[in-house]
């Protein structure tokens, strides 16, 4: 019988299927029979795979799938790997080369990487921070007509700056050189910053800070220093009451009682209702009061009346209270209205204003018959408030805007 060893059926690459001679043939790492044109090799770990399997080039060198998995850097700016490590750029969430670094701006203050440098670290032409870090803590300058005020306020007004943070910080600095307001970089924003204004009573706020209304009446409308707050999702607007503005500590309980048995009034007022960042349910429990069939009375302008069933005694302190609440109770010199929608508006800031200091000084000279006879309810506040309509202009014109009712009972009364 004749051998026809010539007949014999030669192996084939399997990348290229090419009929290949047996022992031309190279077995890789991952089993695969190929011939020399298919044939890939590690550089760095001499590992054998084909033209099939994940190589990329890493500093010029190839390099197999295990090894840039686990020694290579991937660039997210040139879209190239290395080997040398890459550093993370805060404001794009990107990971870059050290050559695509050497375009970015380090901020030795914070400790970070940014493409188009550090916003949260403007500096003005000598090198001074524009916008401080969120602990930052100054000494307070204290501004007041009368040397006697006790009664301060300071608001913190949070604003998102997206398209113009450098210029709009910029143009708000000048609120720091004028000793009315300084900035802060706050976490909870997605790209702006927060004005925290020095304290000032209230007469000095609404007659004598011409410069703040300005520069947030610019911060409002003028192109390219344009900021946002009243129609997002992360700014609100807290005013910090001084406690050396109250009678003691019943003083505040009263205080406290008028705000978290008015939820509905104040929400209308504060133009929002978040249980994220100023709750009404921590601090004290209402409970409607009800007629006889067991529903919630309301009173002649539609806010449901309701009572207190736990006492505050527990939480006027440093300690139970939760900084989130409607009204925070936490600060060693302030109590903190954090109810407020963000807004650069200076006529609903006013207004806001307005409230917190009517809502201190209404009750100051209650006593206990009158607030049993309901002198803590929205209506009779709301009385008081019109009866000093010369001092809040703003709230009364907020009251009569969003509360039609009383609006038209006022026309009637005027008639």
């Amino acid at each position: 019988m004749t051998d026809k060893l010539d007949d014999v059926v030669p192996d084939s690459c399997s990348v290229c299927n090419t009929d290949t001679n047996m022992d031309d043939l190279i077995t890789t790492e991952y089993g695969d029979s190929v011939c020399n044109d298919c044939v890939t090799t590690c550089q760095r770990c001499d590992t054998i795979g084909s033209t099939n399997d994940s190589f990329n080039w890493v500093d010029g060198d190839l390099w197999c799938e295990g090894c840039v998995e686990n020694r290579a850097y991937f660039c997210e700016l040139c879209e190239e790997y290395n080997s040398s490590g890459s550093s993370y750029i805060a404001d794009r969430g990107e990971n870059w080369c050290e050559g695509c670094t050497d375009d970015a701006y380090y901020c030795e203050d914070c400790n970070e990487w940014n493409a188009e440098g550090c916003d949260s670290c403007i500096t003005d032409d000598e090198g001074s921070r524009i916008i401080h870090d969120y602990s930052y803590r100054p000494d307070a300058i204290f501004h007041s007509t009368d040397k006697e005020e006790r009664l301060f306020f300071g608001i913190e007004i949070e604003v998102e700056a997206k398209d113009s943070k450098n210029d709009s910080a910029m143009h708000a600095y000048k609120l720091e050189g004028l000793d009315l307001a300084y900035l802060k970089y706050d976490g909870s924003l997605s790209d702006g910053f927060e004005i925290v204004t020095h304290p000032m009573s209230h007469e000095f706020f609404k007659n004598e800070a011409t410069e703040l209304w300005t520069v947030l009446e610019d911060l409002r409308s003028k192109r390219g220093i344009m900021v946002k707050a009243w129609d997002t999702r992360t700014c609100g607007l807290h005013i910090h009451i001084s406690r050396t503005g109250f009678n003691g500590g019943s003083h505040m309980h009263r205080f406290l009682n008028l705000v978290y048995s008015n939820q509905e009034f104040y929400e209308t007022l504060a133009g929002r209702s978040s249980e994220q960042w100023a709750k009404f349910s921590d601090i004290m429990v209402n409970d409607y009061v009800r007629d006889r069939d067991g529903r919630p009375i309301e009173d002649d302008h539609g806010f449901t009346q309701t009572v207190t069933t736990r006492s505050f005694k527990r939480k006027l302190g440093y300690r139970g209270s939760d900084r989130y609440s409607a009204v925070n109770t936490n600060n060693q010199e302030t109590l903190e209205m954090r109810i407020f929608r963000g807004s650069v508006n200076g006529e609903t800031i006013k207004a806001q204003l307005d409230l917190a200091h009517a809502s201190v000084e209404y009750t100051r000279t209650l006593n206990a018959n009158d607030v049993i006879n309901g002198a803590l309810t929205a209506d009779s506040f709301m009385w008081y408030i019109f009866e000093h309509e010369e001092l809040y202009p703003q709230l009364v014109s907020r009251i009569d805007r969003l509360i039609p009712s009383v609006g038209l009972a006022r026309q009637k009364e005027s008639v």
